[in-house]
């Protein structure tokens, strides 16, 4: 993407692009994280735990492994994406008023 001349630019050009990289790099990190998962913790097409001894772990086990090591990890960086939205729909609002 080009930066349009100045004199083509609308007033919240600048705005808008700094939302779009924000808004990029917050989803990107979502992304990230599930690539990360799935690289440390999945065998061929099933996701691995790490950390039983025996092979074959317990649902329970199973339970608390996905919490710790998936659904948690992916919660916190959800979280952080969707406070950057958040910030985002904020800051067009006052700009619109």
């Amino acid at each position: 993407m080009t930066t349009p001349p100045a004199s083509d630019r609308n007033d919240g050009w600048e705005m808008d692009q700094l939302h779009r990289d924000e808004i990029t790099v917050a989803m990107n990190w979502v992304i990230r994280t599930c690539q990360q998962i799935v690289r440390e913790r999945s065998h061929k097409t099933f996701w691995a735990p790490a950390g039983t001894t025996d092979g074959t772990p317990t649902p329970e086990q199973l339970m608390q492994m996905a919490r710790e090591v998936v659904l948690n990890k992916l919660q916190r960086i959800v979280d952080g994406a969707r406070s950057v939205m958040r910030q985002i729909e904020h800051e067009r609002a006052k700009h619109k008023k």
